[in-house]
């Protein structure tokens, strides 16, 4: 299998409906473009949502993590690489290069999917795609992988939310993209004209629904630098992330 079969590129441009108050791209668009772009690539290799229904099962986001340097911003065209570091029975690793304007790399992203049954909701076996090994590509993805997060108590932020309509995706839970919005939204605007999100890491537990309600709870680690949410169901941690900020850089 060629390279260009193994390696997939989606190209953008940065209007000003798309961008946030910092004229810039979105954290949580950032991870819905990295949703659409592995779906395009799923796709075209067989193993997107069509093929894999066709066995009565389906992929889910389990774990992501972002770095950036910087985001796109206003008017800028850039661009999402993707392709395939590892893949067993059960789930898959799949990473990204995000690059701005002239081809400047100006991050990366680490995912981690795995199959579960529609209907059992349980994982699935993926031992019917064994030829995902042909795609395997050992292009470089240089940032950290996932950790294990851990919730720390007491929250020093907390609010109740419930999830409407509009939070609900194809697979009838809950948007990925969403709880990014929900975490992003803990930190006020003031901090967002100062700060941005370097890095950002989300481990995803239990599906949420339609009308569920959830507290979503922020507390600092005690070294300052990191913003550790977990956002509950009365029943279970539905997920947990890690937010890292720096300084925006003097204009």
């Amino acid at each position: 299998m060629s390279e260009i079969q193994k390696v997939h590129t989606q190209r953008y441009l940065l209007t000003a409906a798309q961008c946030n108050a910092q004229r810039e791209l979105a954290p949580a668009m950032l991870v819905q473009h990295i949703i659409e772009v592995s779906t395009e690539h799923a796709d075209a290799l067989g193993v997107g949502f069509r093929d894999l229904a066709a066995n009565g099962t389906l992929w889910v986001l389990s774990r992501i993590a972002f770095e950036v340097k910087r985001y796109p911003r206003l008017g800028e065209e850039y661009s999402l690489s993707t392709w395939v570091e590892g893949y067993n029975r059960h789930f898959s690793e799949r990473n990204f290069e995000i690059c701005g304007g002239e081809g400047e790399v100006i991050g990366y992203a680490r995912t981690i999917w795995v199959s579960i049954d529609m209907k059992t909701r349980r994982p699935a076996n993926l031992s019917g795609f064994d030829f995902l090994k042909e795609v395997v590509c050992d292009k470089e993805c240089p940032i950290e992988k996932q950790g294990k997060i851990h919730p720390i108590e007491p929250p020093q932020m907390c609010h109740p939310y419930r999830f409407p309509v509009s939070d609900i995706d194809v697979n009838r839970h809950v948007n990925s993209s969403r709880y990014v919005e929900l975490i992003i939204n803990q930190m006020d605007l003031e901090t967002y004209d100062r700060f941005f999100v370097s890095r950002f890491e989300i481990e995803f537990r239990h599906e949420a629904h339609y009308d569920e309600q959830v507290e979503v709870c922020s507390t600092f680690a005690p070294e300052g630098d990191a913003l550790i949410t977990t956002i509950l169901a009365p029943d279970r941690t539905i997920c947990l992330a890690r937010t890292l900020t720096l300084p925006r850089p003097a204009n």
